[in-house]
Order: C-alpha cells, then structure tokens, then sequence
C-alpha cells in the first residue's frame, strides 16, 4: 500500500505531542540564543553572556526599584560568577549525590566545608591574646557619659530656635531650674553613662559628636539635632580603658574564628578562579540594560573576572 506522505504530515500537524515537542525545541533555541553558553558545569571555561548580564540587572530592579550602577552590577556579577565556580566545585566534589537544592545551596556546602576546616583548630590563648592586641578599638572600653539636656523644639520654635536657645543658656549659667526651660518630648532629659554610638541612636550623630567632644565643665550650646536645638551639660565621664582578655574571651574568640572562616572562603574563591577561563560579555555601552545616570563613570574597558 502506498504511503500518503501530505495526510501523514496533515495528522502530524494535528497531533499534541508534536506541538509539544516542536516549541519545547523552539525553547532551547532561543534560551541558548539569549543566554549563551554559560549553564552546564561542565569544563572549565566559565561564560557570562549578555544576556546573562541583562537578567542579573533586571532582578536587582525588580528587587530595588531602580537601575544598577556599574559598581553593583559588577559586584552582582562577580557573586554570580562565585556561585557558578562553587556550584562546579560541589558537583566535582559530589556533593550534588541525591541532592536537589538549588545552585546557590551547592555554592554553599562548599563554603561551609572551607570555612569549618578553617574553625576546627580552637585557638591557643597566645593567639587570642595577640588578637586582643590587635584589634584594641573592637574590644575595648569605650569612653561613657552621662549628660543633661534641655530641649528647644524646631517644630514649636521655628526660626526662632537657635535665638532662643542661646537666651536660655544664659538662664542656666546664671543657676536656673533646667526643668523649667525648654519644650516638652519624648526624649530624656537625662541620660545616665551611655556611649557615643549609645546617645547617637537617640539624638542622632551632630549631638552625639558635639557631647563627647566638649571638654568644658557647665551647661554648653546650643547644639543641634533633628528635633531642634539643645543645651547640654556633661555630668559625668568614664574613660575609655583597654580590656584584658579574661573580661572579653568570648568575644575574641567569636571574633578569632569568624575571621579564620572568612579569609578561608575568600582564599578558597580566590584560588578556584584561577582553575576557570572566565569571560564576561559586557554589553557596550550597556546596550539592552536599564539605566540609571552614573556620577562617576567606569572608562576603561571591562576586565575579565579573575584578571
């Protein structure tokens, strides 16, 4: 019996499975042309297509509302180009055996498996002593005061603020009752011994830094915050002292480890790089990229990641 080739084809055309198969193919196609070679883990060649790129700046927009810089988007890039190296790295490894979580978990074993052969030699009390010794500021006491304020209101006082406040320093030099000046609010009007960082997170950074910076005894100002302006008076001043390592132990310990891990993990990329041909297609001049005026333009050409 002969074949009829055009109803064959006819049935063919109606069938679902081709349907099917046909944009399944159409799919890999066009994946393969925006994308590039850059999905398997095999070999070691490592590429970042266009596209790629182009897919890495739109989820930083749909995540923040706005266009990557050249900076952030290098930064991104570079984590992604760190997660491919560590994805490779755990397959190599087989620590992908029976495991469907994604690329970014793979990435991640990894780095635990570095950072906690980095942290499973507890340091000797020389090390931690000499870490101490290092890093004096993280450990350290810092200085403390207690301060007085009195409160003249931008929102009450407007302009007249600062004009106000400087009559009403006069009032307390010359011995008026603090609680009856100023303007009623939320803030205290005494803070007990507290540091820097403590009464920055109260009146904010100028007050903080005009408070720990007076040297003077009496009532001073005025000094300014968002609130309006204040008078301040220092009542008392511990200063900031070295610790020694039975008072922090935990903390350089903490410190000791925390470090030993991290330079471990930056090691460990920084030497798998250097096994990969990375290349990255940047596109010139950000051709089919979302953009955002950048005040200090990158000139030179792109550098290849891991150059």
């Amino acid at each position: 019996m002969a074949f009829d080739v055009p109803g064959f084809l006819r049935r063919a055309v109606r069938e679902p499975l081709v349907h099917f198969l046909l944009i399944g193919a159409a799919l890999f196609v066009i994946n393969g042309v925006i994308n590039g070679p850059d999905q398997g883990p095999e070999g070691d060649r490592i590429v970042i297509s266009e596209g790629r790129v182009r897919q890495i700046a739109e989820s930083f927009v749909l995540l923040s509302g706005r266009a990557p810089s050249r900076e952030e988007l290098q930064s991104l890039v570079d984590d992604f180009v760190s997660e491919e190296v560590g994805y490779r790295e755990a397959v190599a490894m087989g620590l992908d055996a029976d495991d469907t979580i994604v690329r970014r978990r793979m990435r991640q074993k990894v780095e635990f498996l570095i950072e906690d052969g980095a942290a499973s030699e507890a340091p000797s009390e020389p090390e931690l002593e000499a870490w101490l010794n290092a890093n004096p500021a993280k450990f350290g006491k810092p200085e403390r005061r207690a301060l007085r304020q009195v409160l003249l209101s931008a929102d009450r006082r407007g302009a007249d603020a600062m004009k106000e406040a400087a009559a009403a320093l006069v009032s307390l030099r010359s011995g008026a009752d603090p609680a009856g000046l100023g303007d009623p609010s939320m803030l205290p009007a005494a803070v007990p011994l507290t540091t820097e960082e403590g009464v920055a997170s109260l009146f904010g950074a100028d007050f903080s830094a005009a408070a720990f910076a007076h040297a003077g005894d009496g009532w001073f100002g005025p000094v300014a915050s968002p609130f309006g302006q204040h008078l301040v008076l220092v009542l008392d001043v511990e200063a900031s002292r070295a610790v020694q390592l039975s008072e922090v132990v935990d903390r350089v310990r903490s410190d000791w480890i925390e470090t030993r891990r991290n330079e471990a993990r930056d090691a460990f990329h920084a030497r798998m790089r250097e096994r990969y041909d990375i290349r990255i297609d940047w596109p010139e001049p950000w051709r089919g990229l979302p953009t955002t005026p950048d005040p200090d333009p990158v000139t030179r050409p792109s550098p290849e990641v891991g150059e």
